[in-house]
């Protein structure tokens, strides 16, 4: 018999994957909850390498306290990658969709951002929310934004995060490191969107 889900509390639960050959030096999900310790948080950071371990660590952040779930792995607007497999993202929508009902999802993935999957997943999970770059972005880049993002926000409210405070913060956070973020949520049955930041100069990383 499965557990009742707890009511939520302002954490991060924190999940995370590569490449094999990115683990040793690109681990920014590792860097944020390290500095979300340091704010006096108490984030949950996994690292996967399966979609049997995704799917698995899906399911308890399901059933835990935790109100905010951030992906950090690479991806194109098609698709979602773990170390060993790749994922469609209509599908990796569906995957997410039964555990984030009442929550807000954060995504650092390149490119992933998208309407398809956001709309995929908003209007089938009763999710609040999701936020991710809207192109290519470098991993010092995500690392300071997301890093900077955590920081204003439960600095400024350690116990909620409303969406027009998710949006300004994720605003004035883009414009630090020189990118842009999309912001999905919806409003009056529809899944609504916004562009964040300013337009990057370039596009660098390659996913």
């Amino acid at each position: 018999m499965g557990r009742l889900q707890q009511p939520t509390k302002a954490s991060v639960c924190i999940v995370e994957s590569l490449n094999f050959f990115d683990e040793d030096t690109y681990k920014e999900g590792e860097i944020i909850s390290r500095t979300l310790r340091l704010s006096g948080k108490r984030p949950h950071y996994s690292y996967v390498r399966t979609r049997d371990e995704l799917e698995a660590l899906l399911a308890e952040f399901g059933q835990s306290d935790y109100r905010y779930l951030h992906i950090s792995c690479h991806g194109n607007i098609n698709e979602f990658y773990v170390t060993t497999e790749m994922i469609a993202a209509e599908e990796f929508a569906h995957m997410l969709a039964p555990h984030v009902k009442g929550r807000r999802v954060f995504l650092s993935t390149c490119l992933a951002t998208n309407s398809v999957f956001a709309k995929e997943l908003l209007l089938k999970s009763g999710c609040f929310s999701v936020l991710g770059p809207a192109g290519k972005i470098n991993f010092d880049d995500a690392a300071i934004f997301w890093t900077a993002f955590y920081h204003c926000r439960f600095k400024q409210n350690p116990k909620s995060m409303k969406r027009k405070d998710v949006e300004d913060t994720a605003a004035l956070c883009a414009n630090l490191v020189g990118e842009q973020f999309r912001f999905f949520y919806v409003d009056d049955g529809k899944v609504r969107t916004k562009l964040l930041g300013k337009a990057p100069p370039n596009e660098r990383r390659d996913d």
